[in-house]
């Protein structure tokens, strides 16, 4: 094994005069690393990386002219000089005889796993820093997928385009939250049943460049939570929302604030929320917190205990969104003590035609119905969806049809 910084010099020699069929490869260890240090500690987990790191030398020592560097306390980086298909071979076997490893660390035993991400060293990639993120990028495709994983990925695939894209748009993103080009944005949430008196919107974001221009918020949203910064965001958010209250003189409508599966993992935002709601005085009736079904589902324990929160301690008002794509189903709706279930749009766009989509949007209505929430149609964009839903008995709409988003609050404006 060489040192990171002759690891580097190596790849930088590939990438430069590119002579050869050369991958690079990124080698991750699983979770068995933070269980070793959960139950025995930190020098147990320390002492189980080295062991991992040992067994991998003994492995890569079976391969000529293989160069081999630990990035992190658990992260390795390869140079195989061969074709990705021969490589995406090496790395398989790799994955296997460490899957078949059983490690004892003072009697108590783990089963490590690796994810490899492979990026072949093509002319492409002049710079190592292009192939690093490569690699990162098939590492990640990798670690979603779990197991002894390894995953290939090409200069051209898709994958890999939007993470260098998503990768661009990060000090973008870091930008925008320091100089404040975030802008909030709003659409209107209406009451299909006449009566129903309430005043609805949601808050949406979007970007701002240096000229001026609007920009669509999912690349950069999308782009913060590949990067786990979406919490960032999120906070964001709530403070330039409080400091737009502070002067709004409108103290009917209900305003909708979109959270991030990432924030919701974030223990400390509900007293981020409480703080900035407490300094700014804000009518807590007066806001509603959002958060996708699949975001509720897959961090259950931490998204119920933050909307008991905003629910019981500060009264605001909960939203489940994207219902019927996520990944649960209606009989852990009840779990989530929401005041409104949104059904998701692709079923609004087809139900006029669709007998499934209906079957779906009048399912949802009925269950949501049998535990005392309204329900929100999302993508309303002709009278007879609206007249459609308003039969089925949906309570609110929203879509272009209903309004579109406007400006809600320009924070750079108050500089």
């Amino acid at each position: 094994m060489i040192n990171k910084d002759a690891f580097l010099s190596k790849l930088k020699e590939i990438c430069l005069n590119n002579q050869q069929d050369s991958c690079l490869v990124f080698a991750e260890i699983n979770n068995a690393t933070q269980v070793a240090s959960f139950i025995q500690g930190f020098a147990a987990e320390k002492q189980l990386v080295t062991q991992i790191e040992e067994h991998i030398t003994q492995l890569v020592a079976q391969y000529a002219n293989m160069e081999f560097a630990k990035l992190e306390h658990n992260r390795f980086a390869f140079i195989i000089p061969d074709t990705a298909e021969n490589s995406v071979l090496i790395a398989q076997q790799l994955a296997s005889a460490l899957d078949a490893q059983i490690i004892n660390i003072e009697g108590q035993r783990y089963y490590p796993k690796l994810y490899l991400g492979i990026t072949p060293l093509t002319p492409e990639y002049k710079e190592p820093k292009l192939a690093f993120a490569s690699a990162d990028a098939a590492l990640n495709e990798a670690r979603l997928t779990g197991g002894s994983t390894v995953k290939l990925l090409l200069d051209d695939a898709p994958e890999l385009k939007n993470y260098h894209r998503a990768l661009q748009l990060l000090p973008v993103i870091r930008e925008a939250l320091l100089n404040q080009s975030f802008v909030l944005f709003a659409q209107p949430i209406v009451a299909l049943d006449k009566n129903i008196q309430a005043k609805k919107v949601e808050v949406l974001l979007r970007y701002q460049d240096f000229e001026g221009n609007i920009h669509a918020p999912y690349p950069y949203l999308s782009a913060a939570e590949l990067f786990h910064v979406s919490r960032e965001i999120d906070l964001y958010v709530v403070r330039q929302f409080c400091v737009f209250m502070q002067s709004n003189t409108d103290k009917e409508t209900v305003y909708s604030l979109n959270i991030a599966g990432n924030t919701v993992r974030y223990a400390p935002f509900f007293d981020y929320v409480k703080e900035q709601f407490e300094r700014y005085k804000i009518d807590t009736q007066q806001v509603c917190f959002e958060m996708t079904e699949n975001v509720a589902d897959r961090d259950m324990e931490d998204a119920t205990l933050l909307m008991r929160k905003l629910k019981d301690e500060l009264g605001c008002q909960l939203s489940l969104d994207d219902i019927g794509v996520g990944s649960s189903n209606l009989a852990t709706m009840p779990k989530f003590n929401v005041d409104y279930m949104k059904i998701d749009g692709s079923y609004i766009r087809d139900f006029l035609n669709d007998p499934y989509s209906e079957l779906v949007v009048r399912f949802i209505n009925q269950a949501a119905k049998l535990e005392g929430k309204q329900t929100i149609a999302e993508y309303v964009e002709t009278t007879e969806q609206m007249e459609k839903l308003r039969m089925i008995g949906v309570d609110y709409g929203q879509g272009y049809l209903l309004g579109k988003p406007g400006l809600l609050f320009d924070p750079a404006k108050l500089n």
